[in-house]
């Protein structure tokens, strides 16, 4: 088995796959010193990561703002039929930050608006309402990564 690892660092190819991927894993270090890893859909914003919780979960009480949390994305290319190095291209990225509430209505209504043409396209935009349960969070991002690993 060959295997290659290359660091990516062109933030407009990071971005782009962040645009295009519509589902991640986030995870969130709790007050109960526990990881809460919840796979979820998510809105890539401003170099910030948005998504809902789930009030009636469990785990929601234990969550503070302002602690650290991560989020991964995976996604997968095709490669060419002539390529005769590499079989498969794997992508994954990886952004730390904080945890936070966010606590401004128009930003809100933004992030809820990005969710419905997103995920929800064939809604009306006055029908489309947000479960009462869902709470957003934001991840204020403090650190991005992205690998692209390589091999046969």
């Amino acid at each position: 088995m060959k295997r290659q690892t290359i660091t990516n660092r062109d933030i407009k190819s990071i971005e782009k796959q962040l645009q295009q991927a519509v589902a991640g894993v986030l995870s969130i270090h709790m007050n109960n010193d526990k990881i809460y890893q919840i796979a979820c859909n998510f809105i890539y914003l401003d170099k910030n990561i948005y998504a809902y919780l789930d009030r009636n979960d469990e785990n929601f009480e234990h969550i503070k703002y302002g602690n650290a949390c991560s989020f991964t994305v995976f996604s997968n290319e095709k490669l060419s039929a002539d390529s005769k190095d590499f079989t498969y291209k794997l992508i994954y990225i990886t952004i730390g930050g904080e945890v936070k509430d966010i606590d401004d209505p128009k930003l809100n209504d933004q992030v809820a608006e990005l969710y419905r043409l997103k995920y929800s396209r064939s809604s009306n935009g006055d029908e489309y309402k947000v479960d009462e349960n869902l709470k957003p969070i934001l991840l204020d991002t403090k650190e991005i990564k992205s690998f692209i690993e390589e091999g046969l």
